[in-house]
């Protein structure tokens, strides 16, 4: 009988100890932070690639985004995206298309199957229309960084960053490419976006400048 009462003690508190184990709380998995796109990454939009398009053009009417997906590899091994708009003059005739690149703003006059040209051979490129906005001035990126801007009567401009880096650059309407090839400019209501290594970034033009 001893062994009966042992026995019956032991299994209830067996079953006392599953209960309790069954009714502890289950540990709720964390909550992982949602990522975040980074700025720096982020791709020129359609409106500012129009403006892009018809700011150097003389009589232009309008610049159609069209259907056609363009993705060039450059030099650097990486792939950009362009837009490819189709422009017509003032009396709604088709002259051409223009591609932009999304990542540097750059503007080209584009012949199709992936062929590029200078946007300069473009047929209503007004040269003295593309150069009407001034870059001269002293840019500051809010972190402390600077950028200097002169601008030069032959279509380029110098510059010069705060950490001593300078060079000379290629203007075409409101977009400059370095001598060298690694960094863009784009010049949008005075604020000059940066594209290529370490001075990635926009600069706003100081008021005292």
């Amino acid at each position: 009988m001893r062994q009966m009462l042992a026995f019956g003690a032991i299994c209830a508190t067996l079953l006392s100890g599953c209960a309790a184990q069954t009714e502890q709380p289950q540990a709720q998995p964390a909550m992982q932070p949602v990522p975040q796109a980074d700025p720096a990454g982020a791709l020129l939009g359609e409106e500012d690639a129009r403006i892009q398009v018809l700011a150097p053009l003389a009589g232009a009417g309008e610049a159609m985004l069209t259907e056609e997906t363009l993705s060039i590899r450059e030099a650097d091994g990486q792939s950009h995206a362009y837009f490819v708009f189709a422009v017509s003059n003032a009396e709604g005739k088709d002259v051409g298309k223009a591609a932009v690149d999304r990542t540097t703003g750059q503007v080209y006059y584009y012949l199709g199957d992936g062929v590029l040209e200078e946007y300069t051979s473009f047929p209503l490129y007004d040269p003295e229309k593309a150069v009407q906005q001034s870059w001269t001035g002293l840019y500051a990126d809010g972190e402390g960084r600077t950028l200097t801007i002169a601008q030069q009567q032959e279509g380029g401009l110098e510059y010069a960053f705060s950490d001593g880096t300078k060079g000379e650059a290629v203007l075409q309407g409101n977009t400059a490419r370095s001598s060298d090839g690694t960094l863009h400019f784009l010049l949008e209501q005075e604020i000059i976006t940066v594209a290529g290594d370490d001075h990635a970034g926009n600069y706003r033009l100081r008021p005292d400048s």
